[in-house]
């Protein structure tokens, strides 16, 4: 069978572009048949014949991505990323060879962290002879750009790594790099676009489909894995399930209410990296129950880190009290589980293989696609429950939904409270109007840092796919993320949240001018403390009193910080600035006004 669109044909699950003139009309076909609907593009004359090919389709009605331009590298990894997130689809990057991948900076460290679907493109210096053929060498910067292999720069950060090559199949290679990013536990691949390759004529114009090339089907629990599991939850006094990233599939969301449910377990991301919503924030079971230090059966559900060792039993030489006072403990021990806790992971990769050295516990390891394994784990929690274990979830459920209504309670009453303190804005308070303001159908990017703990407890959101974070360290992700995010979800609003400090690692300008040029508006909320936590909170936690902070911490503070309402002005987008307390739910009503007339809007918060 076949079927005929313009002029591309699919046979037999082979796709056919007859009128492709060069190699790189086939990478614009096969990205656009591989589900990549925006590629994100900054400027190099490798990658010229990308902005060739697109305009070529578009003109004679074939499909192919929209090159969305951006003015810096980082920025246009960070909107992949961000569209990858919300839609789960595949997205792309185009870039300069050497100095365009590089400047993709810490977004590649993102993009890794947070198994994002994302293939990087940047072209790769030309090598042939000039005038020897289409594509070849023109230019004294192109021997100084040639590298042994760029490939290298991305070993530790991607799935699958390749150059195009004059006798590869162009289609096929853009085919199984989506393939490879999209399978399993999903990541970016890297494709190094050969200028001469990509202007080649003579190639294969035939290429399999990514549905005849298949995507890996999840992958489902061990059912004697289940079976333990559930009898070990069934048995437990104090149950605590950690979750991470299994949100990153919305209908895992449901499953995990059923585990939870099923045996009135707590539910907690337990502070650290979650970077979806994977439980209804209203729930009386989230973030209710017992720490981590008490429970005495604990279940890690897609989290790569869920806590940080505590020190080790009372007696051992490593538990004395450390006599080099920089030897500070990262974290909080109520985090870690006890000594005599049962430990269970459920996860693509339940040992985490990417991290060389790992001393977190668990004597159950379920490798297991998270929303396959928490529907089995609840349909064999439902099956086996006896009439006690029914009243037993049934009144740990009535105990906790007392326990949110004050917790609630006493949320809103301290953010009120936090208005009588003196000088600048509490940032709980900023936390509590973003609350108020973001609606249940907003996605929302969270990057505050050091604030970020304050903006999740005053989160309202239940809706799967609702809320995200960045998995890595990478500062600077928001800016770009809200337009990737706005552009695979444009009747949504997006709003981030995020700390000066890494609002400026973002190259927000950059940003702005691509969402205005663009259409894709997004409200940004930006803490101004004028510091980096890491260069005053933990200077202070490893040299309490001393020297950096009799001096004020250089390296630490930047005051005073740019004007970011100023400068969203400037860029014709909406930005205003707010010190009084009092006048912050108007303001980000306003901003929020501005993204729904399609201008991008900052408004920019001093908070002490």
């Amino acid at each position: 069978m076949s079927s005929v669109e313009g002029e591309h044909a699919v046979r037999n699950g082979w796709n056919h572009l007859e009128e492709a003139e060069e190699a790189s009309d086939l990478v614009v076909d096969a990205l656009a048949r591989g589900g990549v609907k925006h590629l994100f593009f900054t400027s190099g004359s490798d990658i010229l014949s990308l902005q060739e090919s697109v305009s070529k389709a578009k003109a004679q009605g074939r499909p192919s991505p929209d090159i969305i331009t951006c003015t810096h590298e980082a920025v246009a990894l960070n909107a992949a990323v961000g569209s990858a997130m919300v839609s789960g689809k595949p997205a792309a990057t185009a870039v300069h060879v050497d100095v365009g991948l590089q400047n993709h900076g810490c977004a590649i460290h993102n993009a890794h962290a947070s198994n994002s679907p994302v293939l990087l493109m940047a072209g790769s210096a030309p090598r042939a002879y000039p005038g020897d053929m289409p594509g070849a060498r023109n230019h004294p910067i192109y021997w100084v750009q040639d590298k042994q292999d760029q490939r290298e720069a991305l070993a530790n950060y991607t799935k699958w790594r390749f150059r195009l090559e004059m006798q590869d199949n162009p289609g096929l290679v853009v085919t199984r790099a989506l393939q490879t990013a999209l399978s399993g536990s999903q990541g970016p691949a890297f494709l190094s676009l050969t200028r001469e390759a990509m202007m080649a004529a003579d190639v294969p114009k035939a290429y399999p489909s990514l549905e005849l090339l298949g995507l890996s089907r999840p992958a489902g629990p061990d059912p004697s894995a289940i079976d333990e599991l559930t009898e070990l939850l069934l048995s437990a006094e104090r149950p605590l399930i950690i979750a991470g990233r299994s949100g990153k599939d919305p209908r895992s969301v449901a499953q995990l209410v059923r585990v939870a449910e099923a045996i009135g377990a707590n539910v907690t991301d337990n502070g650290f990296f979650g970077d979806r919503l994977n439980f209804p924030s209203s729930h009386p079971l989230w973030d209710t129950g017992v720490s981590a230090c008490d429970a005495d059966v604990v279940l890690v559900v897609d989290n790569k880190v869920p806590w940080v060792p505590a020190p080790l039993a009372a007696g051992s030489p490593r538990s004395e009290p450390a006599q080099d006072p920089r030897q500070v403990l990262v974290g909080d021990a109520r985090r870690a589980p006890g000594p005599e806790a049962r430990v269970a992971w459920m996860m693509e990769d339940p040992i985490v293989t990417e991290i060389p050295l790992m001393e977190l516990v668990g004597e159950l390891r379920i490798t297991s696609d998270p929303t396959l394994g928490l529907e089995a784990l609840a349909d064999a929690l439902e099956g086996a429950r006896l009439p006690r274990h029914v009243a037993r979830a049934a009144e740990r459920i009535e105990l906790v939904k007392t326990v949110k209504a004050a917790q609630k309670k006493s949320d809103v009453d301290a953010a009120h409270a936090s208005l009588n303190t003196s000088g600048f804005m509490d940032p709980r308070w900023a936390a509590y109007q973003i609350g108020r303001v973001v609606d249940q159908e907003a996605v929302f990017l969270d990057e505050s840092l050091s604030n970020a703990r304050l903006t999740r407890t005053y989160f309202n959101g239940d809706r799967p796919g609702s809320w995200f974070g960045s998995q890595g360290s990478g500062g600077g992700w928001c800016s770009g993320a809200a337009i990737g995010a706005k552009l695979a979800a444009p009747e949504r609003d997006v709003v981030f949240a995020s700390g000066d400090g890494y609002y400026m690692f973002g190259s927000p300008s950059a940003a702005l001018w691509t969402a205005v040029k663009y259409g894709a508006p997004y409200l940004g909320i930006v803490y101004v403390n004028e510091r980096y936590s890491t260069g005053v909170d933990e200077v202070d936690d490893f040299y309490p009193g001393g020297y950096a902070a009799q001096a004020d911490y250089p390296g630490g503070r930047f005051g005073p910080a740019p004007d970011f309402a100023a400068e969203a002005r400037y860029l014709g987008a909406f930005g205003e600035y707010v010190e009084d307390p009092h006048e912050l739910e108007a303001a980000l009503r306003r901003g929020l006004d501005a993204t729904r007339e399609g201008k991008p809007a900052i408004v920019a918060v001093r908070v002490r």
